[in-house]
């Protein structure tokens, strides 16, 4: 809870928070407004904020909550297969340290919501016996569907899910566990299933469409920048990449040197795998997206450690065994706390220009630029905000283009008429709306796309020629207003 108050912000946290306000609001994504992602974040956390206030602190509340449900999940699940509470405690302090996890899941983006329910149905599925009900299949592949209605990709797990209830279901029951599976699979992913009907053209632009555009080497591609961030994911510096790579290290040892190829240590480790080989796919593909493997590194680790240590017979190679357990968990302690001293104090990570920018990253002041948007705009007013984050807690509305900071960056690969289908706003909507003082009320700050035409940087030189006056300051956000009434 600590780090989900204090952390940074993430910039992708305003679209994805101002989405959840639009859908509370009776706005469908993708329909009435651009969003890159699976339909399901939204959704929840509108309804949670229905009940518990449209804030960022309670956003990131409901985002910590899930992580530590995670966290629970993992414990009971160590504990169970290896029949020792020193093991599950052992993966707990392992996921609470790891900069992966503590830095992208108890905020509010799709990690900690897709996370816990693929590791359900990790749960459920890992444990199938001749005993299962075929309810508790469908419960796994429910799991699964809602994973996938929070982040789409993970759509790409499915198959090995399938190929273990078929080797491990007795053969009389294959047929029926695998369906029951696929059934639990199909209300899961219901809420995508329902928005594709509507619009095929608009649900494959935001989930495919966009990602294909953004990067200029199409949806998969750019060997060279696969090839870096796998470096990075392995040993850092970003993310802290060493701590990911000692743990696929000793998971690989234990299926290898210790051929500890069954069990849950090997099914964890796999998931890790292909949800890693699905991470890198995407161009480009950042550090962050790597977080949902560590859940089952963590378990996969342990387990083979928990293994190695009742096989070995020599007392003085377990007391070496141990020592070098104990220096490994040293070691990736000191690199948890190198990951929480940046992104809680000096914001010396992606995204951020540096420790002068961080400020302008944090929930004061940017709920600061909230409370000013609201001095100066009438309730509900449309205005334009260069990033979504600053109207989230304000009374005010987005203008039309502007609910999502992504989409003017591929706006100019689109005809007039496909930015308006998906909702997108080009540079010259923008130049024509400021000449004809179209929204009076302008926020610039923030900056994702620092380097693009329409970024907010880019633009004041605009807004100031079209007679929109500088009114407030708060670091390094700006409000500009054209008229003194709405």
């Amino acid at each position: 809870m600590f780090v989900a108050r204090h952390r940074f912000i993430d910039g992708d946290e305003g679209f994805y928070l101002l989405a959840s306000r639009l859908v509370l609001a009776g706005k469908t994504p993708y329909l009435d407004f651009l969003y890159t992602q699976a339909p399901l974040l939204p959704y929840i956390y509108g309804t949670w904020m229905k009940f518990m206030g449209l804030t960022w602190v309670s956003a990131r509340t409901l985002s910590a909550l899930l992580t530590v449900a995670l966290g629970l999940a993992i414990y009971g699940y160590v504990c169970r297969e290896t029949g020792r509470v020193l093991a599950g405690l052992s993966a707990g302090l392992l996921f609470a340290t790891s900069t992966l996890v503590f830095a992208w899941f108890p905020i509010a983006k799709t990690y900690s919501l897709a996370g816990l329910f693929l590791f359900l149905a990790y749960a459920i599925v890992s444990r199938l016996s001749p005993a299962s009900s075929p309810w508790w299949m469908a419960c796994g592949g429910l799991s699964l569907g809602l994973s996938m209605d929070a982040r789409s990709y993970i759509a790409g797990v499915a198959p090995v899910f399938v190929w273990w209830i078929i080797q491990q279901s007795e053969t009389s029951r294959r047929v029926s566990n695998t369906l029951w599976f696929l059934g639990g699979l199909a209300i899961g992913i219901a809420p995508s299933a329902v928005l594709f009907a509507l619009s095929p053209d608009r649900y494959l632009f935001n989930n495919l469409g966009y990602h294909a555009l953004r990067s200029g080497a199409g949806l998969i591609g750019d060997l060279r920048s696969k090839i870096h961030i796998a470096r990075v994911v392995l040993v850092g510096p970003d993310d802290n990449g060493l701590q990911f790579g000692m743990l696929a290290a000793i998971s690989v040892a234990g299926l290898v040197l210790w051929r500890n190829c069954r069990g849950p240590a090997f099914r964890a480790f796999l998931i890790a795998f292909v949800l890693g080989l699905i991470s890198i796919l995407p161009t480009p593909a950042y550090s962050q997206y790597f977080c949902l493997c560590m859940p089952f590194l963590i378990v996969s680790a342990v387990c083979s450690v928990t293994d190695f240590f009742g096989s070995v017979q020599s007392s003085s190679r377990r007391r070496l065994a141990a020592l070098t357990c104990a220096a490994l968990v040293v070691g990736y302690l000191v690199l948890g706390a190198a990951g929480f001293r940046d992104y809680l104090f000096t914001g010396d990570v992606i995204g951020i220009k540096g420790p002068a920018d961080a400020p302008n990253w944090t929930l004061e002041r940017v709920r600061e630029v909230s409370k000013a948007i609201d001095q100066v705009a009438a309730p509900g007013e449309a205005i334009a905000s260069f990033w979504p984050g600053y109207i989230f807690e304000s009374k005010a509305t987005p203008y039309p283009g502007f609910e999502n900071n992504f989409g003017s960056s591929v706006s100019w690969e689109l005809t007039p008429q496909e930015r308006t289908k998906y909702h997108l706003i080009s540079q010259e909507d923008l130049e024509a709306g400021f000449a004809a003082h179209v929204p009076r009320i302008v926020v610039a700050g923030n900056d994702l796309l620092r380097n693009h035409p329409t970024s907010s940087a880019l633009q004041r030189s605009v807004l100031q020629s079209n007679e929109y006056v500088l009114t407030r300051t708060i670091g390094d956000a700006a409000i500009y207003v054209c008229c003194s009434h709405p």
